[in-house]
C-alpha cells in the first residue's frame, strides 16, 4: 500500500511580499495569495491520481495562512480537515517579523548558516533548530499516514517545514536542505511513501 501526501505551501502573505521572516507569527493572505490557493485547488483537481481516487483527508498547520489556503482548496467539497501545530513553520524566535535585511545585519553568521549550513544554525531567542523542526513535522506525517493507510492526503504547510520533510524522506541529511528547491507559494509536491518502509519516497513536482 502507498500513501500519497500532496504537500503544498500556503499562498502569498503580506509579510512574504514585504520580505519579512514569518516563522510562527502570522500574516494574512494577499489577494494574490488567495488566487494562488484557487490555482492550487485547480491543479490538484487535475491530477490523475486525485481524479481517480480522490483525497480522503486534509491537514494544515495551525497558522492562519495555511488554514485559509486549505479552506479555499476544500471549498465545495466534503473532505474532512484538521489543523496540527506540528505542521507549523520553523519557529524563528527573535527573527520573526524582521525583514531579511534586518536579520542579516544583526545576525550575519547565523543568517548565513540558516540558508547554507542548517546543522550549524543556532536560533536567536526561543527559536527552533532544523532538527527540531524536522522531528516534529515527520512525527506528524507518520501519524497521518498511519491514520489514513494507503490513501491520498492533502497537507498545507510552509517553506522550511516542507523542505525538511522532503530531506527526511529522500534520506538526505540536514545540510542538504539548501539544495532542495524552494516550494513557491501555492505549489505542491507529492510524497509517495510505501507503508512498509516509511523512509523511502518518490518525489514529483506539481
Amino acid at each position: 500500500m502507498v500513501n500519497r501526501i500532496f504537500i503544498a505551501r500556503h499562498g502569498e502573505t503580506l509579510w512574504n511580499r514585504q520580505g519579512r521572516m514569518q516563522g510562527q507569527q502570522d500574516s494574512a493572505l494577499t489577494d494574490r495569495g488567495r488566487a494562488q490557493a484557487e490555482q492550487l485547488k485547480e491543479h490538484l483537481m487535475c491530477n490523475p491520481t486525485i481524479q481517480s481516487q480522490g483525497i480522503c483527508a486534509a491537514y494544515s498547520s495551525n497558522l492562519g495562512r495555511a488554514k485559509e489556503t486549505l479552506a479555499i482548496c476544500l471549498k465545495g467539497t466534503t473532505v474532512p480537515s484538521y489543523a496540527l501545530n506540528e505542521l507549523n513553520e520553523i519557529c524563528l524566535g527573535d527573527w520573526e517579523g524582521l525583514t531579511f535585511q534586518e536579520v542579516e545585519q544583526r545576525w550575519p553568521e547565523q543568517f548565513h548558516n540558516f540558508w547554507h549550513h542548517p546543522s550549524r544554525y543556532v536560533p536567536a531567542g526561543n527559536g527552533e533548530t532544523f532538527l527540531q523542526l524536522q522531528q516534529r513535522v515527520i512525527k506528524a506525517l507518520k501519524k497521518i499516514m498511519q491514520r489514513h493507510h494507503g490513501e491520498n492526503i492533502l497537507v498545507i504547510s510552509h517553506w522550511m517545514a516542507i523542505k525538511t520533510a522532503i530531506a527526511y524522506f529522500k534520506g538526505m541529511d540536514i545540510d542538504h536542505i539548501p539544495s532542495i528547491p524552494k516550494p513557491d507559494n501555492g505549489e505542491y509536491n507529492i510524497l509517495s511513501i510505501c507503508s512498509q518502509n516509511t523512509t523511502s519516497t518518490m518525489l514529483s513536482g506539481s
